[in-house]
């Protein structure tokens, strides 16, 4: 990694990257995007119920069950992350033996045993996935703990994680237009193989963006030497921190309406509108290309305004276009693709702000702790994610079965649907959407770090570490609970 400093400022620390360092760092999302990201999200639990024809209630049971083990899983990567010590770095060497892991067990979740118990395919998906999960986390958790650590300057991450964001999106829409343009296309409707391929390929990609990662980022020795504090210390500094309080309320409440429009859609797309599988990808490829070309207008409002008003203007326009979705009439295509278009500029937002703001509430945490915990933040961060993904996918079958969603059959792969079953999918298309982007305004009206004020907060960490010890008066002032 190479940086350069210039003239300071009272907004920039003056510590920038080139643009080969970001585009080789981003590259990493590549992998995250085009499984975990887009295939899983979007297809998953309509493989699982139309494809695999796994019970709707064994769906749900199974989406509880793997959330559970994330509850573990994430929290104990990130932190442990953080208590590793190599030639490598911290974070890097989970990057080199978790790329391949990753990606086979990505390929195995896609596949359909031959077995006709309920019980054995509910068992064959959870074991795999919980592996999968592992191995994602593995290399997911100290990939997103590098990017606080490759520049401290407040506008340079917000331009760094838009290098991720332009590859995530790019990937996220290479995906879909993959799927709808030639696997789809190869096989007849409903055919298991269509998924089988989506798997190998998806599972294939993933593995070289983090050996790329791996290769190309250099972490900083300084934050190597300090040794990590005893795991509740780090927790109990990590859950103290308000400002990192209100980015995770934003992250979650702005990322579960991104897993509503990719996993009902397919729903709704195919039995509201009539389309198939392969313009049901089409049209998640419209988003996604929408909220491409949007990133560069979101980044100038990031740094023209605040990234709270930002991603305020963008939530608030966002929500307006979920609520459209109820005047598609039934059996119009046209309209979908639309309101796809139009949800591109918050669907960029979701994935750029956040991620941006959570960089900076690692300074007012080592102000307070002392030390560099980038794995425990990103740790539980991932989380939430992951937990807002499992809650909306989990609910969705339930929601599903209670409505009277009638599951397909080899006889009738694609069987007509009683209106409470279509109503329920408009009503979580829409209504469900725009209740929690409205929260998240709320919650980031509120969003405590401001650019002056990180300016300000990282002046004190540079005094702080110049005199080598922590001030707990400093602390205070930056958004840090005593309790």
């Amino acid at each position: 990694m190479s940086t350069s400093n210039t003239s300071q400022s009272t907004t920039s620390t003056g510590e920038t990257l080139s643009r080969w360092n970001k585009i080789a760092y981003a590259v990493g999302e590549i992998a995250y995007a085009t499984g975990p990201g887009t295939a899983i999200p979007f297809w998953y639990t309509i493989f699982l119920t139309d494809i695999a024809r796994l019970d709707l209630r064994l769906v749900s049971l199974f989406w509880v069950v793997v959330t559970i083990w994330d509850a573990i899983n994430d929290p104990l990567f990130g932190v442990l992350s953080d208590r590793t010590r190599t030639r490598w770095g911290r974070r890097r060497p989970y990057l080199l033996f978790g790329a391949v892991p990753f990606g086979v067990t990505f390929a195995l979740l896609w596949l359909v045993p031959a077995v006709e118990s309920q019980a054995a395919l509910f068992a064959y998906y959870t074991v795999v996935y919980i592996l999968f999960e592992a191995s994602f986390t593995a290399v997911s958790c100290p990939y997103v703990a590098l990017t606080p650590e490759l520049t401290q300057d407040h506008d340079e991450r917000t331009s760094l994680v838009t290098y991720r964001m332009a590859f995530n999106i790019g990937a996220s829409l290479a995906a879909p237009l993959l799927f709808g343009l030639v696997i789809f296309p190869m096989f007849p409707a409903r055919d298991p193989r269509a998924f089988r391929v989506i798997g190998l390929i998806c599972g294939a990609i993933s593995i070289p963006p983090f050996l790329i990662a791996f290769l190309a980022t250099r972490e900083r020795s300084e934050f190597q030497e300090e040794s990590a504090l005893p795991l509740w210390n780090s927790l109990r500094f990590v859950l103290r921190n308000v400002a990192f309080r209100y980015t995770l309320a934003i992250r979650i409440l702005s990322w579960m309406p991104v897993v509503i429009a990719q996993a009902i859609f397919a729903y709704f797309l195919i039995y509201w509108t009539g389309m198939t599988e392969d313009e049901t990808s089409l049209v998640q490829a419209a988003i996604m290309v929408v909220a491409l070309l949007c990133l560069p207008l979101v980044l100038w409002l990031a740094r023209r305004l605040e990234k709270k008003t930002a991603y305020i203007i963008a939530a608030a326009s966002w929500a307006v276009v979920m609520l459209a979705i109820l005047l598609v009439p039934q059996g119009a295509k046209a309209p979908a693709y639309v309101i796809a278009a139009l949800a591109g500029f918050g669907v960029s937002a979701a994935h750029l702000l956040p991620r941006a703001m959570e960089p900076d509430v690692l300074e007012v945490d080592e102000l307070m702790s002392g030390r560099r915990q980038e794995g425990a933040y990103t740790g539980v961060a991932v989380f939430v994610d992951k937990l807002a993904r499992a809650l909306i996918l989990g609910l969705l079958p339930a929601v599903l079965y209670w409505s009277g969603y009638v599951q397909p059959t080899a006889a009738d792969p694609v069987p007509p649907q009683p209106a409470s079953a279509l109503r329920a999918l408009q009503l979580l298309i829409s209504i469900l959407p725009a209740l929690l982007l409205a929260v998240s305004i709320l919650v980031a009206q509120r969003y405590p770090i401001t650019r002056q004020r990180y300016a300000e907060i990282h002046q004190k960490l540079v005094a702080r570490r110049l005199r080598g010890k922590t001030s707990v008066a400093d602390v205070r002032v930056f958004g840090h609970s005593k309790h």
